[in-house]
C-alpha cells in the first residue's frame, strides 16, 4: 500500500513538474527589452517655442524620434528609411500628453530582431486647468513586417502591463487605431 501511495504522488509530482514547464514554455515565447526615451538620454534634433524633436535610442532596426507640439507627445518610428508616426493625439487622446522615460519592446525570446512591437506609457491631462490631473494610458503599438501602428490603449488597471503584453503577443489581426474615440 505504501508503494501504491509513494506511485501515485511520485506521478502527481511528475505530471506537475511537466504542466508547469510546459506553462513556462508558452509564457517565455515573448520576452521584453527595454530603451530610454527620457529626455537626457535623446539628442534633440529641432527645438523651438512650439516644440521639439529628439532622437532616441534606437531598437534592432527601428529608429526612435520623440515629437512634441503643443504639450503634447508622440513618437515617430523609423524602419528601413520609411516614418511610421504613431500620432497619438490621435490615436489615443487629443488631450495635452507627456511619455513616461522607456520603452517596453516586445520580442520573441532570444531573437531581438523578431518584434511584435512596442509598449510606451502616455500621461494623458484630464482637465487642461489642472495639468497635474492625468490617466496613465500603456499604448500599444504593433510592428509587422508591412505596418507599425497603435493597435491599442489601455486604461488604468489591476495588471495594466500584463494587460497590454498579453494584446501585443495575440496582436496578428488586430487592426490599426485610425482615431481617438
Amino acid at each position: 500500500m505504501k508503494n501504491k501511495i509513494t506511485f501515485i504522488v511520485f506521478f502527481t509530482m511528475l505530471a506537475l513538474f511537466f504542466s508547469l514547464l510546459n506553462a513556462e514554455e508558452i509564457d517565455s515565447k515573448f520576452t521584453s527589452s527595454y530603451t530610454s526615451i527620457d529626455e537626457k538620454d535623446c539628442l534633440t534634433l529641432d527645438s523651438d517655442d512650439l516644440g521639439s524633436i529628439q532622437e532616441c535610442e534606437s531598437f534592432s532596426d527601428i529608429r526612435v524620434k520623440v515629437v512634441e507640439g503643443d504639450i503634447r507627445q508622440s513618437i515617430i518610428l523609423t524602419r528601413n528609411s520609411k516614418e511610421y508616426i504613431l500620432n497619438f493625439q490621435s490615436t489615443v487622446s487629443p488631450s495635452f500628453s507627456t511619455l513616461a522615460s522607456k520603452i517596453e519592446w516586445r520580442h520573441e525570446s532570444g531573437n531581438m530582431k523578431s518584434l511584435k512591437g512596442m509598449i510606451v506609457r502616455l500621461e494623458v491631462s484630464n482637465n487642461e486647468e489642472n495639468l497635474e490631473a492625468t490617466t496613465s494610458f500603456l499604448v500599444v503599438s504593433k510592428i509587422t513586417s508591412d505596418e507599425i501602428c497603435v493597435i491599442g490603449k489601455i486604461l488604468p488597471q489591476d495588471k495594466q502591463n500584463e494587460v497590454a503584453r498579453k494584446m501585443l503577443d495575440n496582436s496578428e489581426n488586430l487592426p490599426c487605431l485610425k482615431k481617438s474615440k
